[in-house]
């Protein structure tokens, strides 16, 4: 346990938006698929992610590599080990998990695989992760290959307590997301209440397949140009209209920070304002539908020295501090701690973001972890 939490200093829980939770084995969805594809699979010897990338990722194939179980199972496989290293040792109050199906997923090129494989993720998640305590929030994860098919799982678990999010890759299967065929999963997202999540994705239509300069030769590379697909789609859907059509749908960008959000606001609002007649449906600023549909991971996280944090408030302020939400990105390699990562921030900044503002978006319930003494 870290000191901070041993001392009591830290009174105020964290909720961390981005935890990746994975089968033992493959094999273990296979409870969850009907006859046809769970023969496939077996036939097939299917192993996990159905593309794969054309470099080494280095690090313990992208993980901690003391996130492995005592008995030696995958990173992040076991509920009762995740929460002894990390919800424990960081005193979380909730967690929302994102399947290791959401890196493919969307990518893969056989529609009808992905759209069996979503609802299995999606059942083992409840069955093996989210049943086991009410700490842990999941992900409806669906197929956008189908966009139909989609919401019709998103209806299927939409009321369940501990669904609180949609989640898609960032890269669309076909175009970008302001595409009129995705409208019936923005649809189903509001129809159930549920915020739209997207996360980096991998795969033939995935950041380590198609950078935006072809595929990227090097981990480095694209590990340092993520946030560059997030920009394209958020420009796609604002300039196609999808918050005029759907005002109340709410997106969050996970894994590719928020250091780039001002920037790209200024110049979407200077191109709109000298040729808005190009896209009439839009009748705002597109600022102004960013600052009320879009909310951001922090992880990778900004960390500046302590005599240079006024920089990163003033970053934080003109993003919005009620938009960021705290994201460690465990089990990989580059975990932001919500301790390191959130230090010298101001108190109120820093409340909001561990807390505050992840509790608000997704509706989670009151936090038993959350008690009052001094000195946070």
């Amino acid at each position: 346990m870290s000191d901070e939490v041993k001392n009591g200093s830290r009174t105020l829980p964290v909720i961390d938006c981005d935890i990746h939770p994975n089968p033992v084995r493959k094999r273990d969805l296979l409870p969850y698929l009907d006859d046809y594809w769970r023969d496939y699979m077996i036939a097939s010897k299917f192993r996990g992610h159905l593309p794969t990338v054309d470099f080494t990722i280095p690090v313990n194939g992208g993980l901690r590599a003391d996130s492995k179980t005592p008995g030696g199972g995958p990173a992040c496989s076991s509920v009762d080990f995740f929460k002894e290293q990390v919800m424990d040792e960081f005193n979380y109050s909730h967690a929302i998990l994102f399947t290791d199906g959401t890196f493919f997923i969307s990518g893969a090129p056989q529609r009808e695989m992905a759209t069996a494989l979503a609802p299995a993720y999606n059942d083992w998640l409840i069955e093996h992760w989210l049943e086991k305590d009410p700490r842990l929030f999941g992900t409806v994860l669906i197929a956008a290959q189908d966009p139909e098919a989609a919401a019709r799982e998103i209806d299927r678990l939409g009321s369940h307590p501990q669904m609180v999010q949609v989640g898609l890759g960032i890269h669309a299967p076909y175009g970008g997301w302001g595409d009129p065929r995705y409208h019936p999963i923005w649809e189903a997202a509001v129809r159930n209440d549920l915020v739209v999540t997207f996360h980096v994705t991998v795969g033939p239509t995935g950041l380590f397949k198609s950078g935006p300069i072809g595929p990227p030769r090097y981990f480095v590379e694209t590990q340092s140009t993520h946030s560059l697909t997030y920009q394209a789609q958020m420009a796609n859907m604002v300039f196609a209209g999808v918050f005029e059509k759907y005002p109340d749908l709410k997106v969050a960008f996970i894994e590719a920070g928020f250091a780039w959000v001002p920037g790209l606001m200024y110049m979407l609002d200077t191109q709109w304002r000298a040729v808005r007649r190009e896209v009439p449906w839009v009748k705002r600023p597109p600022s102004e539908y960013i600052k009320e549909h879009f909310w951001f991971g922090t992880q990778p996280m900004i960390e500046p020295e302590t005599k240079d944090s006024k920089h990163l408030e003033q970053l934080i302020d003109m993003v919005g501090s009620d938009r960021l939400l705290f994201a460690s990105d465990y089990p990989h390699w580059e975990f932001d701690s919500p301790i390191g990562a959130l230090k010298g921030l101001r108190k109120d900044t820093r409340d909001k973001i561990k807390y505050y503002n992840s509790k608000k978006l997704f509706k989670l319930p009151d936090s038993v972890n959350l008690v009052s003494s001094q000195g946070d």
